[in-house]
């Protein structure tokens, strides 16, 4: 049996330049907590390797805190036992003036790969082998190769698991991502018993069986990682399916709440209510030293929406929230906000509003309007004959009265 906890994009001291500087701060602390979290997991479950997916650092700068931190913990790790494998990413390539060629790393028991070129690595317990780690990492910033193509067949016949910063092309958010190491899935060799992946700071599986793992970041930094972040606990033994168990680890939560009931609203403090509830459920049972930084999305019908377009009442919402709430940072945005629109006394009117309405009413029953206004390209890949083709047209246009109502109302607002 062999027993992992998978780690990546750590990012060491990523800057946060969009927040204040105690906000930075309190960040850039959180990475270190997360990382010191991480070692006590692996740790107290007493797993035989903790490895390491790439982006350990953010950039090549790093502070004499974050150094300390980084040097400590992973001595305090082989110390006791316990094998790391360390593969570079992008983040933190494997050239010799890269910030990770100049750290001074345990000299025992850890592992640094930084070349392309893949590395066996026997995980040993009592002095024998237990399974075996195959790892390469970026030398360059900017890797263009499959990777995971080069791989040996994993070696055996204990567990063997592939350690690698790579963009599998078929992941969720894969696209969201810059494309380094682009990698086919089936480039991943079945042979070995897990793939541990980082690149992609979205949790995930990416196939069950041999099982393929994003861990996603142990610390999210930004509003695009909202949720739990953390580390994978992988247990691989012959004979039995894998089991894959996430371990929460982030000091911070990054969410984004949009607050339900703004269209009952009739002043400032039912709108702190109904983020306040919103906060609330998302919150449910979280630890209770959980910390938070929050994204408050207003959408929809609301009579407020002409004051909560002002940023100046947004930002003075956002600090009577944050000391309420009791979280670090909150930011309040308006996403398409509007005034009720009584829809009906537009209607049959001379002006663009009514002209709109009037032709988007025809639609409903007249093909060749609808054709008119809708490209029937639109519904080619929905296949069927030319009557379903045009119901899933007017699907398309179903209630988009409102919306042209609210945009146009807007428009002329702001002309």
């Amino acid at each position: 049996m062999l027993r992992i906890v998978h780690a990546a994009d750590i990012h060491f001291d990523t800057p946060y330049r969009r927040h204040d500087e105690a906000v930075r701060a309190r960040l850039r602390e959180a990475g270190r907590e997360a990382f010191t979290r991480l070692i006590d997991l692996a740790l107290e479950r007493q797993v035989d390797a903790l490895l390491i997916a790439g982006d350990l650092f953010d950039n090549d700068l790093l502070t004499l805190a974050t150094e300390r931190v980084l040097v400590d913990e992973l001595t305090r790790a082989t110390r006791a036992g316990l094998t790391v494998v360390y593969a570079t990413g992008n983040h933190d390539p494997g050239r010799a003036n890269y910030r990770a060629m100049g750290i001074d790393w345990p000299k025992e028991r850890f592992h640094l790969v930084a070349s392309r070129q893949p590395r066996q690595i026997a995980i040993e317990r009592d002095g024998e082998v237990v399974g075996w780690v195959v790892a390469a990492g970026h030398q360059t910033p900017r890797e263009d190769r499959d990777l995971a193509a080069t791989f040996p067949p994993a070696p055996g016949p204990e567990p063997a698991v592939g350690l690698l910063h790579a963009q599998v092309m078929s992941a969720r958010l894969a696209e969201q991502h810059d494309r380094y190491a682009p990698a086919a899935l089936d480039s991943l060799d079945p042979s070995y018993a897990y793939w541990a992946l980082g690149h992609i700071h979205q949790r995930q599986e990416v196939r069950p069986d041999p099982p393929v793992h994003y861990s996603g970041n142990v610390q999210g930094r930004q509003f695009g990682e909202v949720g739990a972040k953390g580390a994978l606990v992988v247990t691989l033994e012959r004979g039995a399916a894998p089991e894959v168990e996430f371990e929460p680890l982030a000091p911070v939560r990054w969410e984004t709440l949009e607050p339900e009931g703004l269209d009952e609203a009739r002043n400032l403090t039912h709108v702190h209510a109904a983020v306040s509830a919103a906060f609330n459920a998302r919150r449910g049972d979280s630890p209770s030293d959980q910390e938070w930084i929050l994204r408050v999305d207003l959408r929809g019908s609301s009579p407020l929406a002409p004051l909560l377009a002002s940023e100046d009442e947004r930002a003075e919402l956002a600090a009577q929230l944050r000391e309420d709430l009791g979280v670090l940072d909150v930011e309040v945005r308006d996403r398409g906000l509007y005034r009720p629109v009584d829809i009906g006394a537009h209607r049959d009117q001379p002006h663009l509003l009514g002209q709109t309405l009037a032709l988007l009413t025809r639609a409903a029953t007249d093909d060749a309007a609808l054709e008119g206004i809708t490209p029937t390209e639109l519904a080619a890949s929905q296949g069927g004959d030319a009557a379903e083709r045009r119901d899933y047209l007017r699907d398309l246009l179903r209630d988009l009265d409102a919306e042209a109502a609210v945009r146009l109302l807007r428009e002329s607002e702001t002309a």
